[in-house]
């Protein structure tokens, strides 16, 4: 009985695997992030060397947009993300508020699909949507101050970039390194095919306090 069920089993599982669609193809084309496209071969990343490339040369362009959207740990930007967005929540749905209503008022002036929602879930996700829109030119901007304050970081960065080392880590990690630069090391990480800047310098452990002994 146990070889019936067993070779039944095997004969309605073969059907079924004849008669499922063939699974379709993952398109692993990079998407857009924030409305910006890859550019792939203008800022390729399929080295460590090659993405620490593309961020000065993002720099360099003043391409901020590009630098944050494409070339910096997605992680670190969706984290900045959340913690910026959620002060310009507010403020965004009076704006939709107000908008929607005059919408309403005037239907002729708006094609139906370019109209605020009136669903409340859909509103809802337009809010957080244009909150991260805000949030992302604003942490666009902040990484352009840091950068014009602190004018020694691409120096840096050209440094390591020039005659650096570039190092595996524990992890899969590279670390790119130079001798003349000190306590400031660049890290990156492999996401898919492409290498992405982390947020972190030289991984050095904190010294104990003076008359303390680890």
């Amino acid at each position: 009985m146990r070889f019936v069920f067993t070779l039944a089993w095997l004969v309605a599982a073969t059907a079924l695997a004849r008669t499922q669609p063939p699974p379709k193809e993952v398109d692993a084309t990079p998407q857009p992030r924030f409305g910006i496209p890859v550019k792939a071969k203008a800022y390729p990343q399929d080295t460590a060397k090659k993405a620490l490339a593309s961020a000065v040369e993002a720099v360099d362009r003043a391409d901020m947009g590009y630098l944050v959207a494409h070339l910096l740990d997605p992680g670190f930007v969706e984290l900045r993300l959340t913690d910026r967005a959620k002060p310009f929540e507010a403020a965004v749905e009076l704006e939709l508020t107000r908008l929607r209503d005059l919408q309403l008022a005037n239907p002729e002036q708006v094609a139906r699909e370019d109209r605020i929602p009136t669903d409340r879930a859909l509103f809802r996700a337009m809010i957080v949507e244009r909150s991260r829109e805000r949030a992302f030119r604003q942490l666009v901007r902040d990484v352009e101050a840091k950068l014009l304050d602190d004018p020694q970081a691409l120096r840096d960065m050209k440094k390591i970039l020039r005659d650096g080392t570039f190092t595996d880590e524990p992890g899969g990690g590279v670390k790119a390194a130079h001798p003349a630069v000190k306590d400031r090391a660049i890290y990156f990480k492999k996401i898919g095919d492409r290498w992405f800047l982390e947020n972190r310098q030289e991984d050095t452990a904190a010294k104990p306090p003076e008359g303390k002994k680890q």
